[in-house]
Parts: structure tokens; C-alpha cells; sequence
């Protein structure tokens, strides 16, 4: 389906569907989107919908690695074994420094 605006020469070539009511209705929304995109700029729906969706978008990103980082730091602090060390040290170190006193 060609679909072509007159006023403004835009050309729209829509071949979702096989059926060409389909494809006509498509490409007609698609024309309305795009000429509204043209006449309002960043005003206008197409627009304001795309921004709306690209914050979610990048939100979710961000959400995603830190949950990711905090997994990772996790895992990286079960698998130390310098803490149950450390703690012993410690306990080894008081117990000397009472023997000597």
C-alpha cells in the first residue's frame, strides 16, 4: 500500500498485512503520526509519547544494573573467608595481650 500526503509530498509504503483495508488504515495512522511530528515538533503526541517511553526505558536500565551489582557484590562478599579470619585474629590477639598481662 502507497499512501501519498499532496500538500507536503510525503510517501508512506506500508506492507504489514496482507490485507489491504489493513494496510491502508496502518499507513494512514502512520501519515497522522508523521505529519503531526512535522507541524508541532517536540510538542506533539508522537513525540511526547517516544520521551515518555525512552525515560521508562532507561529507568529500567538503571534499575536492572544495580540490582545486577548488588547481586555481584553479594556473591563476592559470601565467598570471603578474611572476615572469619580477621575475627579470629582478633580474638587470638586479645587472648595473648591477657596472657601477658
Amino acid at each position: 500500500m502507497q499512501l501519498k500526503h499532496i500538500p507536503t509530498g510525503l510517501v508512506l509504503k506500508v506492507q504489514e498485512h496482507r490485507s489491504r483495508s489493513q494496510n491502508r488504515k496502518l499507513a494512514r495512522q502512520m501519515l497522522a503520526e508523521r505529519l503531526d511530528l512535522m507541524e508541532k515538533g517536540k510538542e506533539s503526541r508522537v513525540a511526547v509519547v517516544g520521551e515518555v517511553k525512552r525515560k521508562k526505558k532507561s529507568s529500567a536500565t538503571k534499575k536492572s544494573k544495580r540490582k545486577y551489582r548488588l547481586l555481584e557484590e553479594e556473591k563476592a562478599n559470601e565467598g570471603r573467608p578474611k572476615d572469619n579470619f580477621e575475627e579470629s585474629a582478633d580474638e587470638s590477639g586479645a587472648e595473648s595481650a591477657k596472657g601477658s598481662v
